[in-house]
């Protein structure tokens, strides 16, 4: 999960302002995207992109304005840490750290190879 204030690219000038060029160059990249539009939907979205995740395995972004919302000051309704504990699917969670990587237990992922050793990896 990438939590990001959404702000504008720099191009020809820079701009402190928010609009959401940098979220729509995300747009093909597999993630599922999730917008909050107040300081309250960013608490509240941010748990819920990482229960999501958890149940999907899908990668989520969850943005909000990143001039307005991100500097905001505003009382929120805090959700208790034992009514996140209730949300949460711990058996998930158990696989999600399973399939982490970890020294103990090591595995190769995502080699580039050429087309004679790619064809003798792939028959054996």
């Amino acid at each position: 999960v990438f939590h990001v204030s959404a702000r504008a690219l720099a191009a020809h000038a820079l701009s402190i302002f928010g609009d959401h060029s940098d979220i729509n160059a995300t747009r093909q990249t597999g993630f599922a995207l999730l917008a909050s539009n107040s300081v309250q939907e960013a608490m509240d979205m941010a748990l819920v992109a990482h229960l999501a995740t958890l149940e999907t395995q899908v990668p989520f972004l969850h943005f909000f304005d990143g001039f307005r919302t991100s500097h905001e000051i505003q009382k929120i309704e805090e959700i208790s840490y034992d009514d996140m504990k209730q949300l949460v699917n711990w058996e998930k969670v158990e696989a999600f750290r399973k399939r982490a990587l970890n020294p103990e237990h090591p595995v190769q992922r995502g080699t580039a190879q050429n087309p004679d050793t790619y064809f003798q990896n792939r028959e054996a």
